[in-house]
C-alpha cells in the first residue's frame, strides 16, 4: 500500500482526495492546510486534518495551495525530506512561478494527460503525418478565487492557458521556445513556436456560461477533435470514438495522474516534470510582459 497526503483544502485538493480515495493502491492518510476549507476537506473524506510535517510521513505528497503559496510550501516539504522524512516524490499544481529544489522526483498536475481518452487522442496525433494545423480553443469563466486568475495575475493566458498548455505541447510533441501573444475577441491568441520552427495555437478566454475545451489536429489526410464537454470526446475524420465507460474521476484523469506519481516514486520518469511547467510559466510571463 502506498500513502499519501495532501497539502490544500480546495478544489484541486478535493478533486486529488476523492481519487486517492477510489483508488485500492493508495491510503490517503490525510489532508492539511487553510483552517476551515481543510477541515471541511478532511472531514467529507473521513481522514485526519494534519500539520505539514504529518502529512510528508506519506509515500507521497501532493501540493495543491494558491500560487502565492506553492514555492514556501514546497521548500517546507523539501525540508522535512531534507531532515529524513519518508517521501519519495511530490506532485504541484500549476502555475509554478519558482520552486526550491525537491531531492525527490516532482511532477506537474497536469489531469488531462493522463486521462483515457485524451491518451488515445495523443497516440492519434502522434500517427499522423506532419500535422500542418494544431490549435487549443478554451473558453470558461474567469476564477473567482484569490489572485489566481486575475488581470493582475496574468489574465486567461495564465489561466486556464497556463494549465492547459501541457494539453497542447503533449500533442504537437515538442518544446516550446517562445510565445507571441494578441489580445483578441475579450481573450487572447497566443502563437507558440516549437524547436522545429512550426508554430501551433492557443486560443483561450474568460467568458460566461460552461467551460468550452477543443484541441483540434489536421494533416492532409484528416482531422482530429478533442473537445471536453466536461469529459473527453474524441472524433477522427468526423467518427465519433465511443468513450469508455469510466468514473468521472477516471475520465479525467485524475485517478491515472496519482498512478503515475506511485509509480514515479517507484522509478518510472516524472511525467510531467514540474521543470516543464516552470518552462511554460517563463514563456506565457515573458509573452505577457515582455523582457
Amino acid at each position: 500500500m502506498t500513502t499519501i497526503g495532501i497539502i490544500g483544502g480546495g478544489r484541486a485538493a478535493t478533486l486529488h482526495a476523492d481519487a486517492a480515495l477510489q483508488m485500492r493502491r493508495i491510503d490517503l492518510i490525510g489532508v492539511g492546510g487553510r483552517p476551515g476549507s481543510a477541515d471541511r476537506l478532511a472531514s467529507d473524506a473521513g481522514v485526519s486534518n494534519l500539520a505539514l510535517p504529518l502529512l510528508c510521513e506519506a509515500d507521497l505528497v501532493v501540493i495543491a495551495v494558491p500560487p502565492s503559496e506553492v514555492s514556501d510550501v514546497a521548500g517546507l516539504v523539501a525540508n522535512e525530506i531534507l531532515r529524513g522524512s519518508p517521501v519519495r516524490a511530490v506532485m504541484i499544481e500549476p502555475p509554478l512561478r519558482s520552486l526550491p529544489v525537491l531531492s525527490v522526483p516532482t511532477v506537474l498536475a497536469a489531469n488531462l494527460l493522463h486521462a483515457p481518452v485524451v491518451k488515445q487522442a495523443l497516440r492519434a496525433i502522434a500517427a499522423m503525418q506532419a500535422p500542418h494545423h494544431l490549435q487549443l480553443r478554451v473558453r470558461q469563466p474567469a476564477p473567482t478565487w484569490g489572485a489566481h486568475g486575475t488581470p493582475a495575475f496574468g489574465g486567461p493566458l495564465h489561466d486556464p492557458g497556463i494549465r492547459l498548455a501541457p494539453l497542447l505541447l503533449a500533442a504537437a510533441a515538442e518544446t516550446a521556445v517562445h510565445v507571441e501573444q494578441v489580445e483578441i475577441g475579450g481573450g487572447v491568441h497566443a502563437a507558440i513556436e516549437l524547436e522545429s520552427g512550426r508554430r501551433v495555437g492557443l486560443d483561450v478566454a474568460w467568458t460566461e456560461g460552461p467551460a468550452q475545451i477543443e484541441l483540434e489536429v489536421a494533416d492532409d489526410g484528416g482531422v482530429i477533435l478533442l473537445t471536453l464537454d466536461p469529459f473527453p470526446h474524441l472524433e477522427i475524420d468526423g467518427r465519433h470514438i465511443e468513450p469508455p465507460d469510466l468514473h468521472p474521476l477516471d475520465a479525467l484523469g485524475f485517478v491515472g495522474q496519482l498512478d503515475r506519481l506511485s509509480r514515479t516514486a517507484d522509478g518510472a520518469d516524472p511525467w510531467p516534470s514540474t521543470a516543464t511547467g516552470l518552462a511554460i510559466e517563463a514563456l506565457f510571463d515573458l509573452a505577457a510582459n515582455g523582457p
